[in-house]
């Protein structure tokens, strides 16, 4: 067996929330090995800093890095996220919920959503994510963290953040500076290549040369390495989700802090709230096809109360890099694709594609076969995130403009068209390993969207119908019982803060 020689030398092009991520899980893996990462940030262009929603998974990166929770949002604004409520996506004055966490518990082996159809059927009695802890919360504005050593019936709640994108730049820049990580301030203008097309150095606007054994393109949506220098490919889908616009603007916080973020679909596409602890993020999600840029600022505004910021324009192009990792370099966020943020992934993506590349830690001599599986991988996590999004919009039944009638026609993906089939006959849901969403998941937004299975899974008819419709009316019940007597979220935010300075002073 030859020996294996590490790679030693890692350089990470462009900063924000996605370099310094990728700076920080790096640092991490290689704690123990030796190792020099640096990350090349250009002080002249900015970062795409509007308010943030995240997913679960981000609360696994901050244990990862051994962050304390407490720390991160005392220092970053941070607020506390259960779900996502949906506002006007089945019809004008419909909503739902998409939940964190659990819904039900399955009753003699049967998945809870098929004990909780058939009684629907029957009594029309409660919605799906009446038995969510999460949203159970999330209604009456609390918030709570279960203790493993003391279960509750809100246990399995799970929770997220919501944040500002440019003050966690910061403090994970702070946190990479500390573990060792260089930060280099220059402008990358130039690529020099070895002989077979790997990347050999980056040349700064000085003139100063960065050489590196392994790069990371953090650039954005300009893809200054995988894209200009490597010249990769990019599979547009934009036939599947034609949203290409958006424009942010941050207002004032009214003083309550929901523990969710809000989506509000509108007549070209949809809107964001995002509460932060000192403001509110917004924004509106729209297709340049339907809607001018000054309509889509006027309605934005319109919809908002006393905005402390300019509104600022986003374009973007929903997609995918065709390789996001070629030779010597891997493309992380922007860079690599983008899909809306309507179920706030676009984080997760950045973590899941670092994590990936450490599972798959490559020595000095790089493998094709791994590079290939590692990309098969990550197009199939944004193929099955593509999907989900396009759920929310393919089974609407809004038809009051043309944005929303276009989707009437839509030409889904064939992967997305098999599992509502699947789904509409007996509401099962096909296993997936590496989908990011639960079956939890999909049934609450398929619910959500009115799309009901012609029938159930007949084992359900093994249960006693009237010991299930007492079992959900005693689970709903203590939900709301337990969720009243927990704390509101500011004022847990506002304890959690407290101690937080008070065990640091």
């Amino acid at each position: 067996m030859n020996e294996v020689n590490s790679i030693t030398n890692y350089v990470v092009v462009g900063g924000g929330t996605a370099g310094w991520i990728s700076a920080a899980i790096l640092s991490k893996a290689l704690r123990n090995q030796p190792h020099k990462i640096s990350v090349v940030e250009s002080p002249d262009i900015p970062t795409i800093g509007v308010g943030e929603a995240t997913i679960p998974s981000f609360v696994d990166l901050l244990e990862y890095l051994q962050i304390p929770l407490a720390e991160f949002v005392a220092k970053t604004g941070a607020t506390f996220k259960l779900g996502i409520k949906f506002v006007d996506w089945k019809q004008k004055g419909h909503h739902y919920w998409h939940q964190f966490g659990e819904v039900g518990n399955k009753i003699d082996g049967v998945d809870f959503y098929q004990h909780w159809l058939k009684h629907h059927l029957t009594t029309q009695k409660y919605e799906f994510t009446d038995f969510s802890p999460a949203v159970a919360l999330a209604k009456q504005h609390k918030f709570f963290i279960s203790s493993p050593e003391h279960p509750t019936n809100l246990s399995k709640s799970t929770f997220a953040l919501h944040f500002d994108a440019s003050k966690v730049a910061k403090f994970l820049k702070q946190y990479c500076l500390s573990h060792g990580v260089e930060y280099v301030p220059a402008k990358v203008c130039d690529v020099t290549k070895h002989n077979d097309g790997s990347i050999y150095s980056l040349v700064t606007d000085e003139g100063k040369e960065l050489e590196g054994d392994f790069f990371f393109d953090c650039s954005g949506q300009r893809a200054l390495l995988i894209g200009k220098a490597l010249r990769v490919g990019y599979t547009n889908w934009q036939h599947h989700l034609p949203v290409n616009s958006a424009i942010a603007v941050q207002s004032e916080s009214r003083g309550e802090i929901p523990p969710y973020t809000e989506s509000v679909a509108l007549e070209h596409g949809w809107r964001w709230r995002i509460p932060l602890q000192e403001r509110i993020g917004n924004g509106y999600v729209y297709c340049s096809d339907f809607c001018s840029d000054e309509n889509a600022r006027q309605t934005l505004l319109a919809n908002i109360e006393r905005p402390t910021s300019e509104p600022r324009k986003i374009t973007f192009t929903t997609g995918v890099r065709q390789k996001i990792w070629d030779k010597n370099c891997v493309a992380v966020g922007l860079s690599s694709g983008f899909l809306e943020p309507l179920e706030s992934t676009s984080i997760y993506l950045v973590m899941r594609t670092m994590l990936k590349f450490v599972q798959s830690l490559p020595s000095a001599q790089l493998f094709q076969p791994t590079i290939d599986e590692f990309n098969r991988l990550m197009v199939n996590e944004y193929e099955y995130i593509r999907d989900f999004i396009i759920l929310h919009y393919c089974v609407s039944e809004r038809q009051d403009s043309d944005f929303w009638r276009m989707w009437q026609h839509m030409e889904l993906p064939d992967s997305l068209k098999y599992k509502l089939e699947l789904f509409k006959c007996q509401g099962r849901l096909m296993d997936n390993y590496y989908d990011l969403f639960s079956h939890e998941s999909w049934y609450a937004v398929l619910e959500g969207m009115g799309v009901r299975p012609r029938s159930y899974d007949p084992a359900i008819n093994n249960s006693d119908d009237m010991l299930v419709a007492q079992a959900l009316d005693k689970s709903f019940a203590a939900l709301q019982v337990s969720a009243s007597k927990c704390l509101d979220h500011k004022d847990y935010l506002d304890k959690l803060i407290a101690a937080f300075y008070r065990a640091t002073a």
